[in-house]
Order: C-alpha cells, then sequence, then structure tokens
C-alpha cells in the first residue's frame, strides 16, 4: 500500500483527487466531492473544465489500474513450450530407475515435475536442451559413485530449505552448461605424496 501511496504522491494529487479523476472516468459525479479538489485537477492539467480526463489524468488511471490488475497465470504450453510432456518425459528417463542408494526413488511423478518445472522455468530463462545437457552431464557425474548423494529427479529441479527458501541444483548445472564446464574433465584434483 506505501508504494500506492508514493504512486499517488508523484502526480501531485491526494487519495480523495484520484477517486474524483477514477469516478469522472466512469461518467460519475461523485456526491462528496468538495470543489477545491476539482479546481486542483483541472489546475494539474488532469481535467479539462467540463470534467473531461485529459493525457495527464488517463496516466494516472492507467498506472493505478495496473497497481491493482491480477496478472493472469501462464499457461503450461506458454511457461514449458508446446512439447512440455515430452521434454519431462525426456527429463525423468535420464535419471536411472529403483531407487537411489539413500532408499528415495530416483525418478519422480510426471505431475510433480511438471509442477516443479513450472517453477523453474518462471524463474530461469533456460531452454529445454540446457536442461536435459545439464541434467545428463549431473547424472554422469553421480554414475561413477553409484549415484551415492545424487539428488532424485524432482529434488534437482528444486528444493525448498527449513526457511521456505526454494534453490535449483538444475540452474546451476544450465551455468555450467552455458560457460562450457565439463564436470568430467574439471574436478580439482590432489595430489598426495
Amino acid at each position: 500500500m506505501w508504494e500506492l501511496f508514493q504512486k499517488i504522491q508523484r502526480y501531485k494529487i491526494t487519495p480523495n483527487q484520484c477517486m474524483i479523476l477514477f469516478a469522472f472516468d466512469e461518467g460519475i459525479t461523485p456526491s462528496n466531492c468538495e470543489a477545491t479538489d476539482i479546481v486542483a485537477l483541472y489546475q494539474e492539467g488532469y481535467i479539462t473544465n467540463k470534467n473531461e480526463i485529459n493525457p495527464e489524468g488517463r496516466k494516472i488511471i492507467v498506472t493505478l489500474d495496473n497497481y491493482f490488475k491480477v496478472h493472469k497465470k501462464l499457461t503450461d504450453k506458454q511457461l514449458l513450450g508446446a512439447s512440455a510432456a515430452d521434454n519431462i518425459e525426456k527429463y525423468r528417463s535420464i535419471f536411472p530407475k529403483g531407487k537411489l542408494p539413500s532408499g528415495v526413488p530416483s525418478r519422480n511423478n510426471v505431475k510433480v515435475l511438471g509442477e516443479n518445472f513450472r517453477w523453474f522455468f518462471a524463474e530461469y530463462d533456460y531452454t529445454w536442451d540446457e536442461v536435459i545437457n545439464a541434467t545428463t552431464m549431473y547424472v554422469n557425474e553421480y554414475q561413477k559413485n553409484n549415484y551415492l548423494y545424487m539428488q532424485n529427479s524432482q529434488y534437482f529441479i528444486s528444493k525448498q530449505d527449513k526457511h521456505k527458501v526454494k534453490t535449483s541444483k538444475l540452474a546451476d548445472y544450465c551455468d555450467m552448461i552455458r560457460d562450457g564446464i565439463n564436470t568430467e574433465d574439471d574436478h580439482f584434483q590432489e595430489k598426495v605424496v
């Protein structure tokens, strides 16, 4: 609400004058408005002498309307792409069948993965190719040690900590793909003498 108050002040207009401006825009003459408020709107150039909205007044209305507008939720097709189901299945198949050494299944349900990918693609701007390559790199890295300490397919996309902060190891691996890093070659090695 503080943001809204700051926006109103930027236009040198009071909350009551805003209400009058919106009323005039709807073709309503408010019954409890002060003449001084109408004069102030006219002097600032927000309305004409016939109580019609000027372009500057229209700008205020649009700005404040956008503040309260409910943004539509993107569809799966808009967020994940037309072939989302195929890509999710391709992602899922990269993980080994069965359980990990921790005892949890390696592959999660497609619906759960879809929900996690909605969050992932809303937060990050990676492509499906980067996701598939990063996932392949991740699984191959853990395959050498029989998948010990590897995250399952859901937690690799996003995991929420005890403070309700979501993180993504997949995003980290996608960054490595963009940076041209190959984890098979780039491990630090310590020579023991």
